[in-house]
């Protein structure tokens, strides 16, 4: 009886395998700008306030720490919207294109840490002032697909459609 738990375990684990490698093992499409996947999550999105491109002078050492330049030089180009109602509602999606997959882990790590370091700087203030935005600070995401790292700051089920929006735009047609 073990072993035929084992070898069914292992027949299964060779079936998902198969599995994987027959719808491409997990690549993911390279040839999207920032701009094209930017726009592809923000449709997925309710309209609410709309959205504006920040500047490039909003990624600074003051909100993504003294070694940003050290990340941005992995990348090719990037892309960052935020709610123009940012006074009220702190919804904000960004857009990384690495220049390598092993890059996209590392600038990764650099979007988590400036999730971070928002959610100190935000939580007070939104505690008193607007606490309806709190959730989206727990709600926080990176992902990383292939060369590309998204990350947002949106409501849970926002999350969740900018999720199956960058899961669309990047997986190639079979």
């Amino acid at each position: 009886m073990k072993y035929t738990r084992i070898l069914l375990s292992l027949l299964l684990a060779a079936t998902l395998l198969l599995s994987l490698a027959s719808c491409g093992g997990g690549k993911y499409r390279d040839d999207l700008t920032a701009a094209q996947l930017t726009d592809g999550i923000t449709a997925a999105l309710p309209a609410g306030d709309g959205w504006r491109q920040v500047s490039d002078a909003y990624i600074s050492p003051s909100s993504w720490g003294d070694d940003y330049a050290d990340y941005l030089a992995k990348v090719t180009e990037y892309r960052i919207l935020v709610s123009e109602n940012s006074d009220m509602n702190i919804d904000e999606v960004g857009v990384f294109v690495c220049k390598t997959e092993k890059d996209a882990k590392a600038v990764k790590d650099f979007a988590e840490s400036y999730l971070a370091a928002k959610a100190l700087q935000l939580k007070p203030l939104l505690e008193s002032y607007n606490p309806d935005e709190l959730p989206k600070l727990d709600n926080a995401t990176v992902n990383v697909m292939g060369r590309y790292v998204v990350y947002t700051i949106l409501s849970s089920a926002d999350t969740t459609n900018a999720g199956s929006a960058m899961e669309k735009a990047l997986t190639p047609a079979e």
